[in-house]
């Protein structure tokens, strides 16, 4: 099989870019910027990001506010780093999901149950990222349907390359990929709101679900 075509980094927000001189920092500088970056997460997921000043960050990690902005241009570029940071975090667990994956509905198997179990095991990070997106879109007056259409976008080519190679069946692909994107919406609110839940099963079952509804059975119905 051709090499899958499925960027993961879908999720949520648009983030700044890193700083040009990244190659250049001491093991020491790169270390304060993570144990920063840390701080900033969990300051944001505990009182929102509203209160997640730079005096409350510094407190939280124990150093001053000046040496944050040392390594920072300010809270917003910090606060765009920690959205960066996630970002790149769930690409890189979502592509290791799918790096094997033999067919493109076993890559769209491992997409979901990788996005899925990345949140579960990273709550405080999706939900600093979801308080992140929550004030953008206040800021900016948009909605969580334009967040939908921008992650249902970044499915599309999935979809698209698993139709092209004749194992999903005929569909439209704009209506099932908005429909896996408020899917994948919901499951941080739905991890955090029952922590009882049974994780692997809740996966596999939205895997199996997606699966099912695009996988060709049998000669299906050519849309134009």
């Amino acid at each position: 099989m051709q090499n899958l075509d499925c960027s993961a980094s879908f999720l949520i927000v648009q983030s700044g870019n890193e700083r040009s001189d990244q190659k250049s920092r001491t093991f020491i500088e790169q270390a304060r910027r993570e144990q920063i970056l840390r701080a900033a997460t969990e300051t944001i997921a505990e009182v929102g990001l509203a209160k997640a000043s730079l005096a409350r960050i510094a407190a939280h990690a124990g150093i001053s506010a000046a040496l944050i902005s040392y390594h920072f241009d300010g809270r917003d570029d910090l606060i765009n780093q920690v959205a960066a940071q996630v970002d790149t975090e769930i690409e890189q667990a979502l592509e290791q999901r799918m790096a094997n994956a033999a067919s493109y509905v076993d890559a769209l198997r491992g997409l979901i149950t990788g996005f899925v179990h990345y949140t579960a095991k990273h709550r405080t990070q999706m939900y600093a990222l979801y308080a992140i997106a929550s004030s953008a879109r206040a800021r900016t007056g948009t909605s969580n349907r334009h967040d939908r259409e921008a992650i249902a976008a970044s499915l599309s080519g999935l979809l698209i390359e698993g139709q092209q190679h004749r194992e999903f069946r005929d569909f439209s692909v704009p209506v099932m990929a908005a429909t896996l994107a408020s899917v994948l919406e919901s499951v941080p609110r739905e991890l955090y709101s029952k922590p009882e839940l049974d994780v692997d099963t809740y996966a596999e079952e939205l895997a199996e679900i997606f699966a099912i509804a695009v996988r060709r059975t049998g000669r299906g119905r050519r849309r134009g």
